[in-house]
């Protein structure tokens, strides 16, 4: 037999080196195990201290209070929607208020309105007086609104009637609006 032969094989330096490389790789896998195994372990001891059942009625709770306020919300929503509706509308609408304020103006104090009805377009009045003289006045005060086309562009009498059971004259008129 020949004394050359060696039948361990040698160990360079680049061997040993990766050798070193996998014993550290390996060490850090089994860190990495052991690692997540104690976290995992831990956590699980936290979700059987606290209550699951608790947790889960707390949760179903602050959705149930959720829920509440998104109906108010919805509520609300459609509130302020009808508001800003009916805003739309007045805003639109005409102000009929002054053209009555302003016929009660020229109508001369001796003379009672029976009835007043006003739409966008005309005005309907019935009205009473015991003096002649007084619905004289009120013929005067619309027909100078006409001329001076001060809301009101044409005047039409209906009728103008004299009461003999009451002693009173009524006059019942008919005026288109200018608005």
């Amino acid at each position: 037999m020949n004394a050359n032969i060696n039948l361990l094989l040698r160990k360079d330096e680049e061997t040993l080196r990766r050798q070193r490389k996998i014993k550290k790789l390996n060490l850090l896998a089994v860190s990495f195990l052991i690692g997540i195994g104690v976290l995992s372990f831990f956590i699980f001891l936290l979700i059987q201290i606290i209550n699951p059942s608790l947790v889960k009625k707390e949760q179903d709770e602050t959705l149930r209070k959720i829920s509440v306020y998104q109906t108010r919300q919805a509520k609300l929503f459609i509130l302020g929607s009808r508001v800003n509706n009916i805003s739309e509308i007045l805003n639109k609408r005409k102000d009929l208020s002054k053209v009555i304020q302003t016929i009660l103006t020229k109508t001369p104090d001796k003379i009672f309105i029976e009835s007043l009805e006003v739409d966008g377009k005309s005005v309907i009045m019935t009205a009473q007086s015991s003096s002649l003289l007084a619905i004289g006045d009120f013929i005067n005060n619309l027909t100078d609104m006409v001329r001076k086309k001060d809301l009101i562009d044409v005047l039409t009498i209906n009728a103008l009637i004299f009461d003999e059971a009451r002693n009173s004259y009524q006059i019942s008129l008919t005026a288109n609006l200018i608005l």
